[in-house]
């Protein structure tokens, strides 16, 4: 069966910052999202955008975000704006049913994930950055019909989106940006919808 793949590049940001100019100023993204429910994500302007096959029964909903922001060192905690941010994450799903809550075994990514694991009582899965062909084939196959977060890295987050939905079309995140925000549904028929999004702030010039 030919699946059908719809990648909606959704409040997509192109920063442009070279690599060696730092950022001047950091502020709320103008949409970006306040909170999902199990139907719809609501931004903070008032703005509404249903989930991907909102409607349909048993769609699987995997939630991929980048960690938030982190120290120096080679395993740093989150900053304050990291500790932020994590929260501000979970209060994001905080009306939406969640499955399981994934992160790498790194400080940054699992601080990320425990306030959304704590609120939905869940434990924080590990799994192996490495080998995300093999962990997404699991997410699918585990997690049908349910919702899951995964937080993952610059590289690894868009990466596994693109294993997910078997496309090459994500690149990765720039290392100052802490924003992104994916959404990748599957539906009982195979189909794929794909979202990109922003939330909470973001760095501009």
């Amino acid at each position: 069966m030919l699946h059908c793949f719809r990648l909606n590049i959704f409040l997509l940001i192109g920063l442009g910052l070279a690599a060696c100019t730092p950022p001047l100023l950091r502020q709320p993204h103008p949409v970006s999202i306040q909170s999902i429910t199990s139907e719809q994500i609501q931004f903070n302007n008032g703005q509404t955008a249903p989930l991907p096959f909102a409607g349909q029964e048993h769609v699987t909903r995997i939630f991929l975000v980048r960690h938030a922001e982190k120290g120096y060192g080679s395993d740093p905690n989150l900053t304050f704006q990291g500790v932020r941010r994590s929260h501000l994450l979970a209060n994001i799903f905080k009306e939406l049913p969640m499955d399981a809550v994934y992160a790498t075994q790194y400080k940054r990514t699992q601080e990320t994930a425990l306030p959304v694991a704590q609120g939905k009582g869940l434990p924080v899965e590990g799994y192996k950055p490495d080998d995300l062909a093999t962990f997404s084939a699991r997410l699918r196959r585990k997690h049908r019909g349910q919702s899951v977060l995964v937080v993952g890295h610059s590289n690894t987050t868009p990466e596994l989106v693109n294993w997910l939905v078997a496309s090459g079309v994500l690149e990765n995140i720039d290392e100052r940006d802490y924003s992104n925000f994916y959404i990748v549904g599957i539906n009982e028929q195979g189909d794929k919808e794909v979202l990109q999004l922003k939330y909470g702030e973001i760095w501009v010039e």
